[in-house]
């Protein structure tokens, strides 16, 4: 019980307390002056010290004792108070320190500073503040004596309770399956692991299911264990519980499997009779509700059972905890999720009520009983629970109580012992960071980075001697989500979130009591705007203010007055400045000013906020830094630095900066002179813990570029030579994983770019350095996975320089995964190396995405079938490209994973490989604007069996589809007809392709009047296909009704420009559900069989009869379409 019991929420509180009162600023403030506060202090420490030994038993008391939890309240208060009172000491003593008002700091050393202090004693600040400490401290004492004199009324004893192992939660391997609902995929997945036998497998797999507390996990296994009877020759059902007692377990086994009580104590002598009885057998155990995290007890245990039983036994293992399944797992672990809706419906209705015909003879029931389904959020013990609480219940007003309440003020129900186990079983410090998340509103997806950043500004992290407090709280979080408080998410952004589900976030609530408020937004905006510059200076003691996304544009001077804030953040607001009082909030860690448009520039005096860890200014229009960069030695994380013509001799005080991580942009590198003094040679060589940097010689924003918010500074006055230099000095750390270097603008790039020592670089992004003539030798950096190369406008040929120096036989890009070329107007070839070892080495072997785009000039690029691995290849805009995707020697060569290809805008790209191409995987080809394309690839119908999406676009010379038709799977066809293509339409052979569902043929002019007045003919269209477009017919009269009949599974059809159309015909295809008509200027009425009641969509633009006709509510047929549910008509 003692490695999981780590203590009350209010445990880790004190500790920390009792450490900031022991710590050396606090101590030298209070100690050796004449008053009282010394004494006062170690009385406090007393106080506090008698409370922690009281925490624990009224945690596990306020469960069922209200005025036990109000105790608790009361004594959360005091503690804060003290807390508060400790943020002020430190403040005072910092502020002391950074303006000279203190003994110990340089402006108060002189003689005169000393004599002036004695002349005034008696009116100093500092004594004021010393005087008023005495009645703060005194005043919690005296709290904390009334909240002390309640716990022998209360029966509070000091220590941890004696607590024993709850017998209720004690399961067995019966059960009632009528009551399991959604489980079957689940059991389905389960059962095949349990049976599965590979000869390769481990002997004895285990199998753990994991999920929160009342998820099912028990359930399930219960399944299952019934399901494999036949399976297993023995079985055994074991509860754990908290007690990881190994020989309780064998004894538990071993009565089990003997049919008797088990009174063997000699753990040796069990084990060789467990061993005696299972060898040669199959065995199944359950070991149900594992909390133990302790790798060498679980090796212990397995000790008992690894020379046990056959090839193909099982023990399934059933946990919280995602660190136990990590630990005791040999097979993949099988994570429980909440059930559905409809399941979960099922299952309340089941508890709730007596049979069915309740709900048809109450029907309101079910109306708010569905609400509390939903309430519940798919966890089958609430649900159950709920649904008890509810059973034969009848009175509506009771269901709405229920629905109303939290489930925490419910009696009776099993819900809260359940996840209150969890979160009993937190250690003490993980109780208030997971405390704290009640602040976040039910469904609220966060991020951990955010999250971690709050516990930080509120002393929740608790490093241990070097530890990091982001890598710190980092750490909370993993362990929040293998415990399932946490759930893995993404936002609506696409990035990694976390979410908690709505019990376990009333459950947060309900462990904060009354120390969180959620201010809803409607609320927050009101404060904003009427109230800020009042309400600011009353939060004496505001730790966090997050402003974002608000309506402000300017912050209150009187922010100053917040000396406890630690955390700001103002980003995506329209922030003009700063006020300089922010530069007196020493205790800052945390400034995001992200997305602030207008903000032009950062406070002078910056560089005194020491304690800043992190510092946002992406995408922003700062122009410079402020001076005084250099002292922010904590900075964890800086965004951008920004240097301009005046301030460029400030680049240097980036050496200081030691321990910035993740990503930094340096703006403005243009500025930098190499012989001044802003400039040492390696600055960045210190940043071991930097992971992306972004080197732009403009001063503009590539984001407020693409958007014209900025302004890019793309010239350097001191020359090419000088950029080098610059550039070369800028070296960073070989810890490197990302680099970004925009509009540089030196002739060639220095040499430690593509240095293999870069091991951990695998993103590397060159744009727009116009006059570099040469790319840079990147093929030897041997984790690069990521490569694109933008704007490089004077370089003629990528060629072997390209490769770097092979000195070992490496093959060049032996990592490279995706690789892009864009924007290289002077480029005309791509030469592949031949290397020291001849024509066979295999160039990029792990290239998956390749692209070529605006290369104008290029006319030659490697063989692609040199490429085994590339998957997808784009082509665009390549005008003089005239050679073949492969060499030109090759016929029919071999793609072998290529599954993506498309072409677009190469007027002079003749041909595919002869013999075709044999490419079985792919899936998605696209041509586009290649004028001069005689024909599609050859036996596609062999050679391309995974086609299933096929565009020909713009390609005028292609006049029939290859031999053999085309390819058999394709389900989406699009394609541009010309006259000589429609010319062969009787060759199209489309009725063969079986599986067609999407068919948009796009006529040229020619094509249109190739087709003539009819339109489609007999034998031209698979009956297969369920969408239908159809475009510019000049000609088209006449619509062939009987052939659109034989569609028999069209939903969707299309036709535009088609302004010869005078009618459709009487029949109409009978699954029709979307009707689109574009531009059929003559067509002046639709048959009541084109508007049937199964359509759900008409859209009719450019059409003037139509239009008429249907016009809303007026039109004569108004009344035929009036039931569709979407109707778009375009009055012209």
């Amino acid at each position: 019980m003692a490695e999981l019991v780590g203590g009350a929420f209010l445990s880790s509180f004190l500790s920390v307390l009792f450490d900031r009162m022991a710590s050396r600023p606090v101590v030298d403030f209070i100690s050796g002056k004449k008053n009282n506060n010394e004494l006062l202090m170690r009385e406090l420490k007393i106080k506090l010290l008698t409370a922690n030994k009281l925490v624990d038993d009224a945690e596990e008391k306020q469960m069922t004792s209200p005025t036990v939890r109000k105790w608790l309240d009361d004594l959360k208060d005091a503690i804060y108070c003290v807390g508060e009172l400790l943020d002020e000491i430190n403040t005072e003593a910092l502020r002391r320190r950074l303006e000279g008002d203190d003994n110990h700091s340089p402006a108060a050393s002189s003689s005169t500073s000393r004599i002036m202090r004695s002349v005034f004693k008696s009116s100093s600040p500092s004594d004021e503040f010393h005087n008023s400490l005495e009645s703060k401290i005194s005043n919690i004492l005296r709290m904390l004596d009334l909240i002390l004199n309640e716990k022998d009324v209360l029966g509070l004893k000091e220590g941890s309770p004696d607590r024993p192992q709850e017998r209720t939660r004690q399961t067995t391997s019966r059960f009632d399956e009528s009551g399991v609902f959604g489980r079957e995929k689940d059991r389905e997945t389960i059962l095949e692991a349990l049976r599965s036998d590979h000869p390769t497998g481990p002997r004895i797999g285990v199998l753990p299911i994991v999920g929160m507390g009342g998820i099912g996990k028990s359930t399930l296994a219960q399944l299952v264990y019934k399901d494999v009877k036949v399976d297993f020759g023995v079985q055994a059902w074991v509860w754990v519980g908290q007690e990881f007692d190994i020989l309780q377990i064998a004894q538990t086994i071993y009565g089990r499997i003997t049919d008797q009580t088990c009174g063997i104590t000699d753990l040796d002598l069990l084990s060789e009779k467990l061993e005696a009885i299972l060898t040669g057998k199959k065995f199944l155990f359950v070991l149900d509700d594992v909390w133990s995290e302790d790798y060498l007890r679980w090796n212990d245990l397995m000790a008992h059972f690894n020379r046990c039983g056959v090839h193909g036994s099982r023990i399934i293992v059933t946990t919280r905890l995602r660190r136990v399944a990590s630990i005791t797992g040999t097979l993949s672990a099988h994570y429980l999720l909440e059930i559905s809706e409809d399941d979960s419906w099922l299952l309340f209705a089941k508890h709730a009520f007596t049979d069915a015909s309740v709900i048809t003879e109450h029907p309101y029931l079910e109306v708010i009983g569905r609400q509390i389904v939903t309430k519940c959020q798919g966890l089958p013990l609430a649900i159950k629970s709920l649904g008890g609480l509810l059973h034969s219940v009848l009175n509506p007003k009771q269901w709405e109580n229920i629905l109303k309440s939290d489930l925490w003020e419910l009696s009776n129900n099993r819900v809260l012992p359940a996840l209150w186990l969890s979160y009993h079983y937190l250690p003490p410090h993980l109780k208030r960071c997971f405390a704290y998340c009640a602040i976040f509103p039910k469904g609220y997806a966060f991020r951990s980075a955010k999250l971690i950043l709050l516990w930080m500004a509120e002393d929740l992290l608790q490093p241990h001697e070097k530890e990091v407090l982001e890598d710190v709280g980092s750490h909370y979080c993993d362990i929040l989500l293998s415990r399932s408080f946490f759930q893995h998410s993404v936002n609506e952004y696409g990035q990694s979130c976390f979410t908690m589900h709505d019990l376990i976030n009333d459950l947060a609530k309900f462990v904060s009591g009354e120390f969180c408020l959620r201010l809803e937004d409607d609320h927050r905006t009101l404060m904003l705007r009427n109230e800020l510059v009042d309400l600011l200076p009353v939060l004496r003691c505001l730790r966090v203010l997050s402003l974002s996304k608000s309506s402000i544009v300017e912050l209150p001077s009187s922010i100053g007055k917040l000396k406890q804030l630690r955390h700001l953040d103002v980003s995506y607001t329209s922030l003009r400045e700063l006020p300089e009082t922010v530069c007196t909030l020493y205790n800052l860690q945390t400034i995001l000013l992200s997305c602030c448009f207008q903000l032009t520039q950062l406070p002078t005096e910056l560089g005194k906020l020491i304690n800043l860890r992190h510092l946002s200014i992406r995408r922003t229009n700062v122009k410079k830094m402020p001076p005084g960069m250099c002292n922010l030695k904590n900075l964890q994380t800086l965004s951008d630095f920004v240097v301009d013509k005046q301030t460029g001799q400030r680049t240097g005080e980036l050496k200081e900066l030691q321990h910035l991580r993740k990503r930094l942009a340096i703006s403005g590198v243009g500025n930098i002179h190499h012989e001044g003094n802003g400039l040492e040679a390696d600055i960045m060589k210190n940043k071991e813990y930097l992971d992306q940097l972004v080197l732009r010689w403009g001063r503009g924003d590539a984001y407020f570029l693409r958007w014209g918010r900025g302004e890019d500074n793309d010239t350097s006055d001191h020359g090419p030579e000088n950029d080098r230099e610059v550039l070369n000095n800028l070296r960073p750390h070989t810890n490197l994983k990302q680099l970004e270097i925009e509009s540089y603008g030196g002739l060639r790039f220095p040499g430690w770019l593509g240095d293999p020592s870069f091991s951990k670089l695998f993103c590397i992004r060159l744009t727009d350095c116009k006059h570099c003539r040469l790319l840079p030798a990147l093929g030897q950096l041997p984790y690069l996975k990521k490569l694109c190369i933008e704007g490089l406008k004077n370089v003629v040929e990528i060629g072997s320089e390209f490769y770097g120096t092979d000195t070992c036989g490496i093959t060049p890009f032996r990592s490279l995964e995706q690789l892009s070329f864009r924007n290289m107007l002077e480029c005309e070839k791509w030469s592949y190396y031949d290397g020291s070892i001849g024509n066979t080495t295999i160039m990029f072997p792990n290239l998956r995405r390749l692209e070529l785009k605006l290369c104008p000039k290029l006319t030659e690029m490697l063989p692609l079938e040199k490429l085994p691995r590339l998957e997808r290849v784009g082509l665009w805009a390549l005008k003089s490209f005239n050679g073949s995707l492969s060499h030109v020697e090759s016929t029919c060569p071999k793609f072998p994973s290529l599954s993506y290809l498309h072409i677009e805008g190469c007027p002079n790209f003749v041909c595919f490989p002869d013999g075709g191409m044999d490419a079985p995987q792919l899936e998605y080809l696209h041509i586009n604007g290649c004028e001069k394309l005689r024909s599609l690839p050859e036996q596609m119908h062999t050679l391309l069996p995974s086609l299933q999406n096929l565009m020909v676009i713009g390609c005028p010379e292609v006049e029939s589809f290859p031999q053999g038709g085309l390819a058999s799977n394709i389900q989406d066809l699009s394609f541009q007809c010309c006259r000589k293509l429609a010319a062969n339409r009787s060759l199209w052979g489309l009725t063969r392709l079986n599986s067609l569902r999407h068919l948009k043929i796009r006529f040229s002019e020619e094509g249109g009047e190739e087709m003539g007045c009819s339109f489609p003919e007999e034998g031209l269209l698979p009956a297969s296909l369920t969408r239908l477009s159809i475009y510019n017919l000049p000609n088209l009269t006449t619509i062939q009704g009987k052939v659109l009949r034989q569609l028999t599974s069209l939903e969707v059809f299309t036709i535009h420009q088609c302004p010869e159309l005078q009618g459709f015909p009487e029949e109409a295809p009978k699954s029709l559900k979307s009707l689109t008509i574009w531009e059929c200027r003559n067509l002046g009425r639709l048959p009541g069989e084109w508007l049937p009641k199964s359509l759900s969509g008409l859209k009719i633009q450019r059409c003037p009869l139509l239009e008429e006709r249907f016009r809303r509510e007026t039109g004569e047929d108004w009344p035929k379409i009036a039931h569709i549910t979407n109707i778009d008509i375009e009055c012209s």
